[in-house]
């Protein structure tokens, strides 16, 4: 048995000696991590240099070799210790001498490659080009060996050259060894480890000395250690900043600067001591510049942490928005140049003043702030909690049980719609409604939201006890109040103005909510002040966005009010006793004074606006009264699809309401968005459905075209053909090809597209819709005049074509020729059939041209030469089909030794495959060019060039 020694100390590490090999000692300690290397006498731990002992390993093996009958003494010295910048020019030093022996494997392991490539090279030498093996011959064993040889040394060198690679990169490892350690934007991620380990052993080691046990001074020891290591990092990151590096910190940034972090610009919501938070948005990613706004969702702004460590610039917010404006992304020399400008001190200093002089915002306290909504999974029971400011259960507003209808169980989840209907009827009774922001939760935590008090409607006119309002006049009021309904489903006074609706633009009524609307309520409204019916836009001191408003304008006011004498010379009657009730007095309170003459102006100009203003309501309608939209962009509609729905709706009944006009001269709807739940509705049976109804609206309005067109557009059932028509129908309103790319979602390039295709002739639109013809292939033949589709078509009926490139080819060269015929004053029309000439093709000249004498010798001559040239790749055709049917193995043994090997001959063949593409394709062009001119009519000069159907209709 051996006698074996560990000692332990801060210079050398863990070290273990006086075994030797086959003594079954590696073999026992290699399991408590001991390892061994030829520059290092004996066996030691790894990374063990200038740390303390680590006992639970030392006193593993020891154990372990005891047991096995060796002797071990063990020497423990944890007092003898060298400095951490000693350690890590120790450290440096070993980097250097590693980074000098890998090199120099990496140049032993090129060499080597290099040689073994050199040596099948002059192997290969002994071979001419694509000598085969001659089996039988006297050569045959000779040339067997050298291919071997050759495969050999091939393999070797490709070894080599591995290996020459991975001492390569270990080189370059040992050499960053340095800059790696300090560089100043690690060393503060290692600061800020290293300060944590730090306070983690002060509390170990007070907690030690507090029971007394044995690790007080293995505690302290760490402590030192720590201490200096921070102490060395800090001086070196002191010493970066003198030397002109930049250290981001939270000093440098403010709200609403841009941080330039992993390639991009993103704006920093909150500035916190160890990192920014900055706007984030997955959906969006990768994006050169993130503001706030692409961030949020209901009202809340996505952050993500960014370490100061990670940041590489700043740019201030008015800065961004600057070069956004310009079109341009700041680089790092920008930004700095305008970060100096705005140092992030100075808006900092401005933000506090203006938060300082903004008024505090104060609430109610005796007012909830938040609801919580708990339940079981399943459950018929819930229970509400009125939350406070602290989302702390209100100690005025006990929690409310919410017991489910019979047959119905609730779900704790946003998406259980009985229990959240009976949510929203507890809050609209209390004069509550929902906050910004969205439901946050989850099972088992129960959900929660934001509330706030309804904001109070100002009333619409002041009570007069004078002199009675005026009552609408008689055809407005008609053209609210549906003689067929119940007087309930209009509402009796205009809603108050509201902000989200004030702000909406064009776009974004485009479409309507599919969730119920309540009655009474509008989607559409205006911002109109009650004593002053002038929208806010056209008031030049209104804080507004006008574009906006004008837009919203635009798309709401389709009926102008009517201000006629005769209106506002209504005869006076008196309210009802129940109206006059209503109005309390804090509402006669907050009214200016006013003469009686201006309230009677100003109710009855606020009756005609009221009137002719658009109102959404929704509501059951009977199925007999609504009508089809003959202006209805869709034609087809899938019977089988029909069908399923049909089904659907017997089963399930009606789960989306459609939008539909009321025209009170008629009384009846028409439908603006669903007929296809409208005809599926019909064959279910129904005899009812729900429906938004959309009243103060004209028939022919713009909107009211757009808002159907943008609703079908884009669906897989709807034919090319009809998207061209509705856009169509579109610029007919007055829009243009850039405004309905914006109302239908698509691009003004691929609106143009379709509406191309009307300049299509009937069978052609036929084909189309029916698809027997490509979309692309039709838009080539739009731009042929009517004559030559029709004759494009019969050839591609009768598959004249062997693809649809030839045929494109074909239409392009019609074309071409068409262009060429109307420069020379004449027009150009195919032939039905283009008779067979005598004699060879190839000896004629395509097309009956009036060819000079010598222009005709000079084209039979270059013919003559092409055709021979042509004729000569009959041999390529044989080399070609040869390479195909061989085989790879035999291919990849004879080609391995030659100059350039596979991979050259592999790079001749596709450069000859793409000048083979590139003939091809100018033969099929060549082909088209010859059949359209020997089918070629020219017609006199004198001739009308005839017109497409669709044109035609236009003009």
């Amino acid at each position: 048995m051996a006698d074996i020694t560990i000692t332990h100390t801060r210079a050398e590490g863990t070290l273990l000696e006086g075994s030797r090999k086959g003594d079954g000692v590696f073999e026992i300690a290699r399991d408590h991590g001991f390892w061994f290397s030829r520059n290092v006498t004996g066996l030691y731990i790894r990374r063990s240099q200038d740390k303390e002992a680590q006992m639970w390993r030392i006193d593993g093996v020891t154990a372990a070799l005891r047991a096995a009958g060796h002797e071990v003494t063990v020497t423990i010295d944890e007092g003898t210790r060298r400095s951490f910048a000693e350690a890590e020019a120790d450290r440096e030093q070993r980097a250097e001498d590693r980074a000098e022996r890998f090199s120099d494997r990496a140049d032993r392991a090129a060499s080597s490659a290099d040689a073994r490539r050199a040596a099948a090279d002059d192997i290969s030498r002994r071979f001419e080009f694509g000598q085969p093996i001659l089996v039988g011959h006297h050569s045959e064993g000779r040339a067997r060996r050298d291919a071997a040889r050759i495969d050999t040394n091939m393999r070797k060198s490709f070894e080599e050259r591995d290996r020459a690679g991975y001492w390569s990169d270990r080189t370059r490892a040992a050499e960053n060894y340095k800059a790696h350690r300090i560089d100043p934007q690690r060393t503060l991620r290692r600061l800020d480890r290293l300060k944590a380990d730090l306070r983690k052993q002060e509390r170990a080691h007070a907690n030690a000395v507090e029971k007394g046990w044995v690790s007080v001074g293995r505690h302290a020891r760490l402590i030192q250690d720590l201490t200096e290591e921070i102490a060395h990092w800090e001086q070196l990151v002191e010493k970066a900043k003198a030397d002109g590096v930049k250290v981001w910190g939270p000093d440098d940034f403010a709200p609403g600067d841009y941080a330039l972090y992993a390639g991009s610009w993103y704006a920093v919501a909150r500035v916190n001591p160890k990192t920014l938070s900055i706007a984030w948005n997955l959906r969006l990613a990768p994006k050169q510049v993130m503001s706030l706004e692409d961030a949020t969702l209901n009202g809340r702004v996505s952050t993500h942490p960014a370490d100061y460590t990670q940041v590489q610039g700043r740019c201030p917010g008015e800065a961004m928005n600057a070069f956004l404006a310009d079109g341009k992304v700041p680089g790092k020399k920008s930004a700095r140049e305008a970060s100096e400008a705005a140092p992030a001190d100075a808006i900092r200093e401005a933000q506090t003043k203006a938060k300082a002089q903004k008024p505090k915002k104060r609430t109610d306290p005796k007012i909830p702030k938040r609801i919580k909504v708990e339940c079981r999974w399943d459950a018929t029971e819930a229970t509400l909690t009125w939350l406070n400011g602290n989302n702390q259960p209100h100690k005025g507003h006990p929690p409310v049980t919410i017991t489910a209808p019979d047959g119905v169980k609730f779900t704790e989840s946003v998406w259980s719609e009985s229990l959240l209907s009976q949510v929203t009827a507890l809050l609209t009774g209390a004069g509550l409604t929902y906050g910004a922001g969205a439901w946050t939760g989850g099972p088992g935590r129960g959900i929660v939201r934001a509330i706030e008090p309804v904001p109070e409607v100002e009333p619409e006119a002041p009570a007069v006890d004078e002199q009675p309002a005026p009552e609408p006049p008689a055809a407005d009021v008609a053209a609210v109040v549906d003689d067929g309904q119940a007087p309930a489903d209009v509402p009796s006074e205009v809603p108050a103005e509201d902000t989200a609706a004030g702000e909406q633009t064009a776009s974004d009524l485009r479409f309507l909510p599919h969730h119920p609307v309540p009655h009474g309520e509008s989607r559409v409204s205006h911002s109109v002040d009650p004593l002053n019916p002038t929208p806010h836009s056209e008031r030049p001191d209104a804080m507004t966005d006008t574009t906006a408003t004008a837009q919203v304008t635009e798309v709401t006011e389709t009926a102008p009010a009517k201000k006629t004498p005769a209106a506002k010379k209504a005869p006076a009657k008196k309210a009802p006793a129940k109206a006059a009730a209503k109005k309390t007095p804090a509402q006669k309170a907050a009214i200016e004074p006013t003469r009686v003459s201006k309230r009677r102006e100003v109710v009855a100009e606020k009756a005609a606006t009221t009137a002719a203003e658009v109102k959404s309501v929704q509501k059951t309608i009977p199925i007999d009264r609504i009508d089809r939209d003959p202006n209805q962009p869709r034609e087809i509609f899938d019977q089988a699809k029909l069908e399923e729905l049909a089904g659907s709706m017997r089963e399930l009944g009606q789960l989306q309401p459609i939008t539909v006009r009321y025209d009170a001269g008629t009384r009846r709807y028409t439908i603006i968005m669903g007929e296809r739940r409208w005809r599926a509705a019909r064959m279910a049976g129904l005899t009812e459905m729900t429906a938004l109804v959309l009243r103060g609206v004209e028939a022919d309005s713009r909107e009211i075209l757009a808002m159907a067109v943008a609703e079908n557009v884009g669906r897989a059932d709807m034919t090319p053909m009809e998207e061209a028509k509705a856009f169509k129908r579109l610029e007919k309103g007055g829009y243009t090809i850039d405004e309905i790319g914006g109302v239908c979602g698509k691009s003004p390039a691929y609106v143009g597209w379709r509406m191309d295709l009307l300049r299509l002739c009937e069978p052609a639109q036929e084909a189309v819709a029916k698809g027997h013809l490509s979309l692309n292939l039709a838009w080539y033949a739009s731009q042929l005049s009517c004559d030559n589709q029709l004759r494009f078509l019969a050839k591609y009926a009768r598959g004249a074509f062997n693809s649809d490139r030839d045929a494109e080819a074909f239409v392009k060269a019609v074309r071409i020729e068409e262009e060429r015929r109307e420069s020379q004053g004449s027009f150009f029309v195919l032939a039905d059939e283009t008779p067979a000439k005598p004699g060879d093709a190839q000896e004629s000249l395509p097309g009956a041209h009036d060819v000079p004498e010598e222009e005709r010798e000079r084209i039979i001559a270059d013919r003559t030469k092409l055709t021979k040239k042509i004729d000569k790749l009959s041999t390529a055709g044989e080399i070609l089909s040869e390479l195909a049917t061989a085989d790879p193995e035999e291919l990849a043994l004879l080609l391995a030794g030659v100059a350039g090997g596979v991979g050259a001959h592999q790079h001749r063949m596709e450069h000859l495959r793409s000048l083979t593409t590139k003939a091809i394709k100018n033969l099929r062009d060549a082909q088209a060019i010859a059949a359209v001119r020997a089918g070629a009519i020219e017609i006199n000069p004198d001739a009308v060039a005839p017109q497409a159907p669709a044109e035609a209709d236009a003009a």
